[in-house]
């Protein structure tokens, strides 16, 4: 799968496809939890009459419990259980190697957590650590202490609607983790702001640059990017890599750059939004997902969310209402922030991910009847506008979206 997503993001197909991980945001649509309580023992341990109930239920069940930093939250599905056994879902807070995950990781906002019990679950599960503080992070990796390895696992999205909440999925438990927090936005609006400095103090601004930095550069030189100006290089791509839009389209939306920070004091207009996965309805594409177990994961009519009238504030993008409403609505998304695109990838919505179709399956949106040749992340909204979140067997052609077929 590596190697296949290498391959398309060679292809610059990887802004299409949504750029979102990992971060997870939450669950399954309805349903309650399931059994008289929900409430995790003392000891961790859940039966396995637990789980038989919540497979029978057909229902969502959320298994709550808290230690001396944080509450946590399990959220099981029916189709997450594939054998009903005693599981112990005790979340430990830990301080272990705190203080050189925050050197290493260059954040100030870390906190570990290890599990009950050390072997894995038989699926990723989505679990949300609650904190009554609100943290001060927009985004956060989850990473694994295993023996004097530091790896990262996966990425969580983080709600500071109430506390701070972060939400990801979880299999492997061996080992020591750690929450890396981070604010993207911000960190990027500073790096252009010291990297103007730099450039007002030397004359250039390819000085006083980190490796990445200079790594990014580069690769940006070697492909004709006018790195000064961001001026359109090679082949007209734009500093992100961006092909010219077509004339009567909107042009790219840099929510990082000054005076596109989101104001949610007033709603700025309506938009509407769907999310469907119907070409996995066709039986060639449901063997395939089948075979890679995401046969449950697909509605009987392939709508994840129906059409509905959503509002937005001012400067909000496609992903910034998506977010909102897979939240809202315990929709399960991962997602990933790709710096070299500017825009957040969506790895998948409602558990059905990129390759669970096929090798060209994935994500796509469409605004107005058009697929936007860059991230969702920067296709700022008006109102009006008619957002549809699509999947694809076939990189687009399957959906209409015939420019993305020709770069098979």
């Amino acid at each position: 799968m590596k190697k296949i997503k290498s391959k398309l993001i060679a292809l610059i197909v990887i802004t299409i496809f949504s750029f979102v991980g990992c971060s997870n945001v939450s669950s399954n649509e309805g349903g309650s939890p399931s059994g008289s309580n929900n409430k995790i023992p003392e000891n961790g341990a859940v039966t396995a009459e637990t789980f038989e109930k919540i497979k029978d239920s057909g229902k969502m069940a959320l298994l709550q419990g808290e230690n001396k930093t944080f509450s946590y939250e399990w959220m099981f599905l029916p189709t997450d259980i594939t054998e009903t056994k005693d599981i112990n879902l005790l979340v430990n807070s830990i301080d272990g190697k705190a203080e050189d995950v925050k050197k290493e990781c260059d954040s100030k906002i870390v906190y570990g957590f290890s599990f009950g019990e050390s072997t894995s679950l038989d699926s990723k599960i989505a679990l949300s650590l609650i904190f009554k503080d609100k943290l001060d992070c927009t985004a956060a990796d989850i990473y694994q202490y295993n023996g004097d390895k530091l790896k990262k696992v996966t990425t969580a999205t983080v709600d500071n609607s109430s506390g701070t909440t972060f939400n990801f999925s979880i299999q492997e438990r061996k080992g020591d983790f750690y929450i890396v927090g981070s604010d993207p936005k911000q960190a990027a609006i500073d790096e252009d702001n010291n990297s103007s400095s730099a450039s007002a103090s030397s004359g250039s601004s390819n000085e006083s640059k980190s490796e990445k930095e200079q790594a990014s550069l580069q690769y940006k030189i070697e492909h004709g990017i006018n790195v000064e100006q961001g001026t359109a290089g090679e082949g007209g791509k734009d500093k992100y890599l961006t092909d010219p839009t077509p004339a009567g389209k909107p042009k790219p939306f840099e929510w990082n750059e000054g005076g596109n920070k989101v104001d949610k004091s007033k709603v700025a207009g309506y938009v509407t939004l769907s999310i469907d996965c119907k070409t996995l309805l066709k039986p060639a594409n449901r063997k395939v997902a089948i075979e890679n177990g995401k046969g449950d994961m697909i509605p009987n009519d392939g709508i994840i969310y129906k059409t509905k009238k959503v509002k937005f504030y001012k400067n909000e993008t496609v992903f910034d209402v998506l977010l909102r409403e897979v939240k809202a609505n315990k929709i399960h998304m991962e997602f990933s922030m790709t710096p070299i695109y500017n825009s957040n990838y969506i790895e998948g919505i409602h558990n059905l991910y990129e390759f669970d179709g096929g090798e060209l399956s994935g994500w796509m949106y469409k605004v107005n009847g058009w697929y936007p040749n860059y991230g969702c992340s920067r296709y700022k909204l008006k109102n009006g506008d008619k957002i549809n979140w699509r999947y694809t067997c076939d990189l687009g052609q399957d959906v209409g979206c015939d420019w993305m077929a020709n770069k098979k």
